[in-house]
């Protein structure tokens, strides 16, 4: 197996990119699925890192730009060549990176410090902070694992307890738009948060404290969209996830924990016509009454130590 924690899939032009931060490396594979290209290598030498946590890809540049938390951008060639290391801004660490747009990055940061942001706009040309915000106590990124996605061209930013849906813009966020979930919207005022600074450690515990014996009984975790829906999973009880797809055209909502065939969503790409799932060797028989017979045999014919499996789910 290549593949140890995959954590994000990037597909441009029939090439599927996945990021997997525990090998740590940038992996591309064809339509079929057989291994293109390992991009990356981990060690102490040049053009080698410690960690990688996120990737971006640049086809016009031929180049993967891929995001060390220590604060550096480690580009190869999209076959694998290492080209340079980049030096990032100093913070406490990185944990995501988006292109914003022609000029920019954008990046994520867990804040160590009572004055640190956690959104930096970087600019491609020198590598410089041209914009910082989102400076809110760290209770409101408890569990904020994937605050950013892309739709046609834009990136937009969500977090855990809150419903707005922001567009990242190189000065400021923007609301984009907003879940309405009426007599369920979470107000963490009302369960005696007062996002104090003061309090900010306190706060951070019994959040975790209250996720788990579900007196704050949900919070939002992965967004996308496409041109048909806007996609959320809600997380309840720390432990159950359930699908939220809000339909565009006539406002018809479907909220579920499975599908009628009994699987579980758990999308790490989302495109105009199918999301993507990574299935592992233990949720396989679940997929015997939804996959053509043919399709169901290659799963049974994988070994364990096998990679795990995308599946593409197609919107009707």
């Amino acid at each position: 197996s290549f593949l140890v924690r995959p954590v994000k899939v990037i597909i441009k032009d029939n090439r599927y990119y996945i990021v997997d931060e525990g090998v740590p490396a940038v992996f591309s594979f064809d339509e079929e699925g057989h291994l293109l290209h390992k991009i990356g290598k981990k060690g102490q030498g040049p053009g080698e890192y410690r960690e990688i946590y996120d990737a971006v890809i640049k086809e016009k540049e031929n180049a993967v730009y891929m995001l060390s938390p220590f604060g550096s951008l480690y580009v190869y060639s999209l076959d694998g060549k290492f080209i340079k290391e980049i030096k990032l801004p100093t913070r406490s660490n990185y944990q995501l990176i988006e292109e914003l747009d022609s000029k920019c990055f954008v990046t994520w940061t867990l804040p160590a410090s009572e004055n640190e942001n956690c959104i930096s706009v970087i600019s491609k040309e020198s590598f410089n902070n041209v914009k910082e915000f989102w400076h809110v106590p760290p209770v409101l990124t408890t569990l904020n694992s994937k605050p950013f996605y892309n739709y046609e061209h834009k990136v937009y930013f969500s977090n855990p307890y809150q419903n707005e849906v922001y567009e990242v813009r190189t000065d400021s966020l923007r609301v984009a738009y907003r879940w309405d979930f009426g007599k369920d919207n979470l107000d963490l005022k009302e369960y005696g948060f007062t996002l104090l600074e003061d309090q900010k450690v306190e706060e951070y515990k019994l959040m975790l404290q209250y996720l788990r014996d579900s007196t704050v009984p949900y919070f939002l975790c992965d967004q996308y969209q496409n041109d048909k829906f806007y996609y959320i999973m809600l997380v309840f009880g720390l432990k159950h996830s359930k699908n939220l797809f809000y339909r565009k055209e006539d406002g018809k909502s479907f909220f579920f924990e499975k599908t009628t065939e009994g699987v579980f969503l758990h999308p790490l790409a989302f495109n105009e016509d199918f999301l993507t799932c990574i299935v592992f060797n233990e949720d396989f028989p679940n997929y015997e009454k939804v996959l053509p017979p043919e399709e169901y045999q290659k799963l049974e014919e994988r070994l364990e130590d096998d990679n795990p499996c995308l599946i593409k789910f197609y919107f009707k």
